[in-house]
């Protein structure tokens, strides 16, 4: 098992420089074809803005996308050039940028985007793309942080175990990068004291798995209440010194939409290492 093909999301936030350079390092590593999709909130001109903005401004507004459109690609294979890819695709749909952020996802080994930045005016627009693309396309997900430089990515992994269906997927969807690590911990953070003979099972069972795959981890058994969980999971991060955190990606229904479950949620707004999710 290995990524053969990476999507990466590209825009024009200062940030997307660093999922770019996070992306094309992995393209070579394996090696695989790089897409880079460019998706921005909105391409298009509505007859009430055209009409507000007249023909003259029309005009400069299409000048101006097709001069951000091709200052990113220009960026985009800058940095693929840079890390040493050779198989670069662009693509600049006029099409809903989500749908695409979806698709462009599902057909690709390994999704590469950025974390919604607080503050920032695309956040919600990231927000959105992040919230389809984990639960929608059914691959791997990589988040690089908004801020931060991170030359190494998978190095050393820190995988956030939890005996359930998002967590075994993550970890399998991972496995080219465990199995290139120099070293992997694994944590299993419980709300109480569980010496259960189920939760003793679970772990042997996810290192016997890794085993099997070549990736030396022991799973540690952490107390913590649930509020407590992404914080400690962080603070374990930077002191193993990770570069790649592996976690299930959750979410709970509310009436017709799904939002973050609490672990999930405090990831995407506080990472400090790039995170790999799977749903």
């Amino acid at each position: 098992m290995t990524y053969r093909s990476i999507f990466v999301h590209v825009d024009d936030a200062e940030s997307c420089a660093r999922r770019l350079g996070v992306a094309a390092r992995l393209a070579q590593k394996y090696p695989a074809e790089l897409l880079g999709g460019y998706l921005v909130p909105s391409g298009r001109v509505t007859a009430y803005a055209s009409a507000v903005m007249g023909p003259d401004g029309v005009q400069q507004w299409f000048r101006h996308t097709a001069e951000a459109r091709a200052n990113a690609e220009a960026t985009f294979r800058a940095a693929g050039a840079a890390a040493g890819v050779t198989n670069l695709v662009w693509e600049a749909p006029r099409t809903d940028p989500i749908d695409a952020a979806v698709l462009y996802s599902r057909y690709a080994d390994l999704a590469v985007i950025g974390q919604p930045a607080r503050g920032e005016p695309t956040e919600d627009f990231m927000t959105e793309i992040a919230n389809a693309v984990v639960m929608s396309c059914g691959r791997p997900v990589i988040f690089v942080p908004s801020v931060g430089e991170y030359r190494t990515v998978g190095e050393r992994v820190l995988i956030a175990w939890k005996d359930s269906q998002e967590s075994a997927r993550a970890v399998a969807d991972a496995l080219p990068l465990l199995k290139g690590a120099k070293e992997v911990s694994a944590v299993a953070i419980t709300p109480a004291v569980d010496e259960s003979a189920r939760s003793r099972f679970t772990d042997d069972q996810l290192a016997g798995f890794l085993r099997r795959h070549d990736v030396d981890a022991k799973v540690q058994r952490i107390v913590a209440p649930d509020i407590d969980a992404g914080e400690l999971l962080l603070s374990r991060a930077a002191d193993f010194g990770a570069d790649l955190i592996v976690m299930g990606a959750y979410s709970r229904p509310r009436l017709t939409e799904l939002i973050w479950g609490g672990v999930t949620r405090l990831m995407l707004t506080s990472m400090s290492v790039p995170v790999l999710m799977s749903h």
